[in-house]
């Protein structure tokens, strides 16, 4: 969605990065309008889980948007040099549904949680980053996932975090970002896609029909309480998953297994 380059700000003492379109979209009005739309979306969103925009403006007739820079990686390369802990899936997971919280209480649905978007500071802070995709909806009137696709009747997005509602391009509402971090909770913890195919089609057949292989027969260090979690959050059907990210994030807390909760548990043994 966009070519970013590191910048200095040259009236305010920060570094910042400007986010431009690539050349072969500059004079696409599709494109610079969800590019537009991404701007307009985020300014919305003031969320120390969400990237912070300070400005959009133009250079030379091409846009760009100012924002904060951002040290650290995003998750697809963090999880690529690691194996994560439980309780760092968790972590990372419940930052990103507060991000989501709040992002769905302004009646903003993200439409493209993948581990690209989602980045994890050099501190460990996640943030949610480009909204390119995402569109307002309400309560009554759900967004419709038409909008913002340049091939009629195609969903714009990477296929294998897509939501069974997103690909058949039903209405949507924010628990279509659920499933897709559900998809991001099952890669962190097994280093595989629950419904990639061998080819895109195969991809989408699998995400509307077959079930996913349980998390704990591809991790079985894993605990089951995550399974259950992850497999609330795939559902096929939006009405059998979590009804809210604040729900989620309360669930997800609840899962971590540190230390305070360890004397919780022994001292519980003695008082009961």
């Amino acid at each position: 969605m966009g070519v970013v380059y590191d910048a200095q700000d040259l009236r305010l003492p920060r570094h910042v990065a400007l986010k431009f379109l690539p050349d072969e979209f500059s004079k696409d009005t599709d494109a610079t309008r969800r590019f537009e739309r991404e701007a307009g979306l985020l300014s919305l969103l003031n969320h120390h889980h969400i990237c912070t925009i300070y400005e959009i403006d133009r250079h030379e007739d091409r846009p760009f948007i100012a924002m904060e820079r951002l040290e650290g990686s995003n998750l697809k390369v963090y999880m690529a040099r690691r194996t994560l802990e439980t309780n760092d899936i968790l972590g990372i997971a419940r930052q990103v549904a507060d991000a989501l919280a709040a992002a769905h209480s302004k009646g903003v649905v993200h439409r493209d949680i993948k581990p690209g978007n989602i980045f994890v500071g050099d501190d460990g802070h996640v943030k949610v980053l480009d909204f390119g995709l995402a569109k307002r909806f309400t309560i009554d009137t759900p967004s419709e996932s038409l909008d913002g696709s340049t091939i009629p009747g195609r969903p714009i997005g990477t296929v294998n975090y897509m939501a069974p509602e997103r690909i058949l391009q039903l209405p949507l509402d924010p628990r279509c970002d659920l499933f897709s971090l559900g998809v991001v909770m099952f890669e962190m913890a097994t280093g595989r896609l629950p419904f990639a195919g061998t080819s895109p089609a195969e991809t989408v057949t699998n995400i509307l029909e077959a079930p996913a292989v349980p998390l704990t027969e591809l991790s079985p260090d894993r605990p089951r309480e995550l399974e259950r979690i992850v497999s609330k959050l795939t559902a096929k059907r939006a009405d059998e998953r979590y009804e809210t990210a604040s729900e989620l994030s309360g669930d997800l807390l609840a899962a971590r297994t540190d230390g305070r909760s360890a004397l919780r548990r022994v001292f519980g043994r003695f008082l009961r």
